[in-house]
């Protein structure tokens, strides 16, 4: 079962590593921001193509891996809304961005959604949905600090950055625990998808706002994790159980 683990976070590591190569190539040949991100296309477009290979051989209708219609609820719509909107009505959109710049943007963070949300959230549940609590806590462990360790930002002062780690866990959290709600992986691919591309397209802001859009963020992950604890019986009696 070690192993099991062991394998899970060397596939997350190797995705995060493939991404920064590709990422640094970019750097070195001094590429402009259209450049590194038309590379992290391609890397993620590769990654894609060997994970939803892997999911294809597991199970050719790719419903083990949650590729079915979702579960929905106004509650998860709404909370899943003030996730995705909070970033651009706190430090405002980037009106200096171009249409062919948000739409490479928007091509990027979709490859995203699908190759993060195919491995963290349904490859690691083929494996660890035996033990739901596992799933979840070793799920948005990884998840969390992989992207943490990718998104700090050294400039910023400690407290922030703790923030910043706290909130990358939390969202894995929410994510995971989504993906047992609804039972749908296009669920969270939506999610993480519209996030990323509204905290992309999102001025930069002070750090007074950034640190009053994470906080907020951090509360609404809180309050929506309870919901969707609560809401789900099935995980609720695993919690329960001793």
């Amino acid at each position: 079962m070690k192993t099991v683990y062991i394998k899970l976070i060397a596939t997350g590591f190797a995705l995060t590593l493939v991404v920064s190569i590709f990422s640094a190539i970019g750097v070195i040949f001094e590429l402009n921001d259209t450049g590194v991100i038309a590379l992290q296309i391609l890397a993620f477009a590769l990654c894609s193509i060997v994970i939803a290979g892997y999911m294809r051989k597991k199970d050719a209708s790719l419903k083990l891996f949650g590729f079915r219609k979702p579960k929905l609820t106004l509650t998860i719509i709404l909370f899943s809304m003030a996730i995705i909107l909070i970033q651009p009505l706190v430090l405002g959109f980037n009106r200096s961005l171009t249409p062919t710049f948000v739409g490479l943007i928007l091509l990027q963070m979709v490859l995203v959604g699908f190759v993060e949300e195919s491995l963290f959230r349904s490859v690691f549940f083929f494996f660890l949905q035996d033990n739901k609590k596992v799933y979840v806590g070793f799920s948005s462990i990884v998840f969390g600090l992989l992207h943490a360790a990718s998104g700090i930002n050294p400039e910023f002062p400690l407290v922030l950055v703790l923030l910043q780690i706290v909130n990358a866990l939390l969202l894995g959290i929410i994510f995971a625990l989504l993906y047992l709600k609804t039972h749908s992986i296009y669920t969270t691919m939506l999610l993480h998808t519209l996030f990323n591309l509204f905290a992309s397209i999102s001025k930069e802001g002070s750090l007074e706002q950034t640190f009053l859009a994470v906080g907020v963020l951090l509360i609404i992950y809180i309050v929506f994790g309870i919901y969707l604890i609560k809401s789900n019986k099935k995980f609720l009696q695993t919690i329960k159980q001793k």
